[in-house]
């Protein structure tokens, strides 16, 4: 009985055990190896901590990328030298009209004729341009208009202008001012909204001063019968307006 008494007396008389020292403990002695792909949690300051700066780091990699490309694709697209006026590309054809005093080229394996009406006329040449042949003795011309490349005389050159941009009749999509050989120029595209001769579609063309009373004007359209692709006839226009030349200049000149 006595020793009964003394074991109740040191139990009341001794600390408690630490409980949570021996969880910890056994927890860590029995704790599995963690594989490197098994993510770790920290306390929350440091998770906000490596976001900020991963979201950092990305946002200059991604600058860094930016000015990469920007740099690589400014070297690799190097743009193409426009030829000098009255170059002519190869394969065209040269044609001349002394009466009106200009020569033009034109596609080689394209076509073009002086007759009009039936009649061949100096005066008519270099005129109409098509991809077909003007009939078996090129003298289908009969009205002057219809073919994916015109050159043609008008008036003065700011009446001309006055009169192809009416806002009445055009709603103008391009209006570029420019020299032609020292000439004054403005190179148009505008949608028709009033077409006497045909269909009211687009149209593309360069007005050229020849002189104070004189307008040059190299043309194409979507309408009046026009054959051939609209955006491949204005890079024909385009291309034959480079190699105009002017004999009076020319003669001026020498």
């Amino acid at each position: 009985m006595s020793d009964l008494r003394e074991q109740l007396r040191r139990i009341e008389t001794s600390a408690p055990p630490d409980l949570w020292r021996e969880i910890e403990m056994r927890a860590t002695k029995n704790r599995p190896e963690i594989e490197p792909s098994v993510i770790v949690f920290r306390p929350r300051g440091a998770q906000v901590r490596r976001r900020v700066a991963a979201g950092l780091l990305a946002a200059a990699v991604f600058a860094l990328t930016a000015v990469v490309v920007w740099e690589a694709s400014r070297s690799a697209v190097v743009p193409r030298p426009k030829p000098p006026q009255g170059t002519i590309p190869t394969g065209w054809e040269k044609c001349t009209n002394a009466s009106h005093g200009y020569s033009i080229a034109y596609p080689g394996d394209w076509y073009t004729t002086d007759v009009f009406d039936g009649a061949s006329d100096p005066a008519n040449a270099c005129q109409w341009f098509s991809l077909d042949p003007f009939g078996p003795r090129g003298n289908v011309v009969s009205e002057g208009w219809g073919y994916p490349f015109e050159v043609a005389i008008r008036g003065p050159f700011d009446q001309v202008r006055e009169q192809e941009l009416d806002p009445e009749i055009a709603d103008v999509i391009v209006e570029e001012n420019l020299l032609v050989k020292g000439h004054r120029a403005v190179r148009v595209e505008y949608e028709t909204l009033i077409d006497l001769i045909g269909e009211t579609d687009m149209h593309y063309e360069y007005l050229i001063e020849l002189d104070a009373e004189r307008t040059l004007i190299v043309h194409t359209t979507t309408t009046r019968g026009v054959t051939g692709v609209y955006a491949d006839n204005k890079v024909v226009v385009d291309r034959a307006v480079d190699t105009l030349q002017f004999l009076a200049d020319s003669s001026s000149a020498s």
